[in-house]
């Protein structure tokens, strides 16, 4: 008997303890309104102001401009039709030798090199002897020698190349000519030109600017005389070489010929692909728990109609619920100032 009256004792505590603890109002599932003031006058640079009844715990606001849309707040990788535009822009400095030097190419069908020495340089002798079929070449003012200062290449790309684009560098000093006496070989003092190279490729993207810098989107680099020792290696600190590891994005490091004894002729590409990615957008957190808000105020600076997207939460370990509330914002521009009449 004691021990089976013992544990209905104890049952009976523990939930009169339950009962005297119980907090019926901790969790309520959300319900809220938000509304446009009457007062709004929906002009570009002026705010507008948002109307917030209920009880959400959180919420978050996307205005409806670029960056800023709902309907985008998981998106990572999108279509081409997406994309807006393309610009290249590039910074060249001419660091030494007398020539004009270096080609620059662009295309949307180029596939990698191999990695095979001799299938590679065949294939980009063809290529250049060719005309550098599929490829558009970046025409540019070289000053043919050395100078102190960079100097801005810029390029308006066709926003299609979203979908696949390879940037091509072609590194291409005279070369010069070997004075062979019998079995002696005599290498002429002559300089063969060094550039330096940074750049920037930015993609529009539903009107979020997206940028690439030039070092972090080159693949592969190939110097095409037979004589470089390990061609394709990029990363060697060493005159007559390509170098994707230096300060600048690109580094053409020229030499004299009897010192290196091979010519200064190569190839640096970009990896051949798709860019398409953008971040998600992003909304605006105008309250949380610590806050009290019923009116909140934005101020859209340029004249169109947005959909606006206020998400509510109320989350805690009872439970959770969420409501999205949409309006739709039209701006205009501010009326035209007139001169009184004289």
């Amino acid at each position: 008997m004691t021990f089976r009256i013992l544990p209905l004792f104890f049952s009976a505590a523990v939930l009169l303890m339950a009962a005297g603890c119980e907090q019926p109002n901790i969790y309520a599932e959300i319900d809220y309104n938000v509304t446009l003031a009457p007062s709004n006058t929906y002009v570009a640079g002026e705010p507008v102001v948002f109307n917030i009844t209920g009880n959400p715990d959180n919420l978050l606001f996307y205005s409806g401009e670029p960056g800023h849309r709902y309907e985008y707040r998981d998106r990572y990788q999108t279509t081409a039709d997406h994309a807006n535009a393309m610009r290249l822009e590039l910074s060249i400095q001419h660091r030494q030798g007398n020539s004009e030097a270096l080609e620059i190419y662009y295309s949307d069908s180029f596939e990698e090199l191999s990695s095979n020495p001799e299938t590679d340089r065949t294939r980009l002798e063809e290529m250049y002897a060719g005309g550098m079929e599929g490829w558009t070449e970046i025409e540019f003012d070289d000053p043919g020698g050395k100078i102190d200062v960079y100097f801005d290449v810029g390029r308006e790309l066709p926003k299609e190349l979203a979908s696949n684009f390879c940037l091509a560098f072609y590194w291409c000093p005279p070369e010069p000519e070997d004075v062979v006496d019998g079995e002696n070989i005599t290498y002429p003092h002559t300089y063969m030109d060094t550039y330096y190279v940074n750049g920037t490729l930015y993609v529009d993207i539903d009107g979020v600017e997206m940028s690439y810098k030039l070092q972090d989107i080159m693949g592969q680099t190939f110097q095409t005389d037979p004589r470089v020792d390990q061609p394709y290696v990029n990363t060697v600190n060493q005159n007559g070489r390509i170098r994707l590891n230096a300060q600048q994005d690109i580094v053409f490091s020229g030499a004299y010929y009897d010192a290196i004894q091979h010519y200064c002729t190569g190839w640096a590409f970009s990896a051949p692909r798709a860019f398409l990615s953008i971040d998600p957008d992003e909304g605006i957190v105008v309250k949380n728990l610590q806050n009290y808000l019923d009116t909140y105020e934005y101020t859209f600076e340029e004249p169109g109609t947005y959909t606006v997207t206020f998400v509510g939460t109320n989350v805690n370990y009872q439970g959770s619920s969420s409501q999205v509330k949409e309006l739709t914002v039209t701006v205009v521009n501010p009326p035209l100032q007139t001169e009184p009449a004289e």
